[in-house]
């Protein structure tokens, strides 16, 4: 076979569309779920659902996060092979929970705040993704999700025991009420605001 028809039959082979699941180990997701696809050499794209459970991070305050995160992204294979560059957007939803105990003569209570912020996320990666002849693939990413828009933080909460008088709540508790609350929000708000570095190892089997 001559060689430029050798190297058309071996543009045609890795042109062709492969899709399969992948999953991913990093931070700020501990675990990440989705699928990717090439559409060509050097055009890819996908989903991906990131998750985060339950932590305290100080860096971000006192309360303790839960975290989720969806995205589709678009990817760029500039030289056609592995490496490539990648954009996205999708929502995170975090929830914080802190609570404080405080104890007053005969009562000893626990107050738990609990809050929750949704927020647009913009993704970009730098990237490499190889995948093998028989469609094992292994790769890595870095870059950072950048918050847009988050939204209010929305707030539950609820005492324990339940029968701590209506007085005493109002003038010892208030003020353990009060800085709990503040806190979870704090720490809600740093998120919806703070640029977050990602780095993720991933594998699939892409056919």
């Amino acid at each position: 076979m001559p060689p430029d028809a050798k190297d058309k039959e071996d543009e045609e082979e890795t042109d062709h569309f492969k899709i399969g699941p992948v999953i991913g180990v990093g931070i700020p997701s501990v675990l990440s779920i989705g699928g990717t696809l090439k559409l060509t050499r050097f055009l890819g794209g996908g989903a991906n659902i990131g998750l985060i459970p339950t932590v305290q991070l100080s860096y971000y305050g006192d309360a303790t996060l839960s975290y989720q995160h969806y995205d589709i992204y678009g990817r760029l294979y500039p030289m056609g092979g592995g490496f490539f560059l990648q954009g996205g957007a999708g929502y995170a939803t975090v929830d914080g929970t802190l609570s404080k105990q405080f104890a007053q003569m005969s009562y000893s209570c626990t107050y738990q705040s609990t809050g929750s912020v949704r927020t647009l996320m913009l993704t970009a990666l730098l990237g490499y993704f190889y995948t093998t002849s028989i469609g094992f693939s292994i790769g890595a990413d870095a870059g950072a999700q950048i918050p847009i828009a988050p939204s209010q933080v929305k707030f539950e909460s609820k005492m324990d025991p339940c029968d701590v008088p209506q007085q005493l709540i109002d003038i010892v508790a208030k003020p353990y009420i009060d800085q709990t609350d503040a806190s979870v929000r704090d720490t809600l708000e740093s998120i919806g605001r703070t640029i977050i570095p990602t780095v993720n190892l991933r594998l699939g089997w892409i056919l």
